[in-house]
């Protein structure tokens, strides 16, 4: 199997970055961001030193998922990964076996509360099925 970036759709790819990056917004904005901080004991002066550089964090976060995607569209375009279920399936397989496998080998030494890594793990679930979705249909 060959990686071929150059045969990536990159407005697929972009397309699956932008909503990667819109649903980590509602989901620690709008849903879970409270449960996040306390699940981890973060303080309200804690909380506003992590947003100290709100352009340099959301930009990289953004460069993050513009990787995932293409990364992701390699491996759809390699495996012959077609169509929406297709992709979406992808994901779903990508955040099983790589996301929460080695997320939840990081959290069980870390001493963090579960709790939070649901919220984060939930995240990555949302996000990869929805780029797989999103990158599939466009194949």
């Amino acid at each position: 199997m060959t990686l071929d970036f150059a045969s990536v759709n990159w407005f697929a790819a972009l397309a699956a970055a932008v909503a990667s990056f819109v649903i980590g917004g509602v989901w620690y904005a709008l849903l879970f961001g409270k449960a996040w901080a306390r699940a981890y004991g973060y303080t309200d002066e804690q909380l506003k030193a992590m947003g100290a550089n709100p352009a340099r964090t959301f930009s990289l976060m953004f460069v993050c998922d513009v990787v995932s995607a293409a990364v992701i569209a390699a491996i759809a375009g390699a495996a012959g990964v077609g169509g929406a279920v297709g992709g979406a399936a992808l994901g779903l397989m990508l955040w099983l076996g790589v996301a929460a496998a080695n997320g939840l080998q990081v959290h069980l030494g870390s001493g963090r509360p579960f709790k939070g890594f649901v919220i984060d793990t939930g995240k990555q679930l949302v996000a990869l099925v929805v780029m797989g979705l999103i990158i599939g249909a466009w194949r």
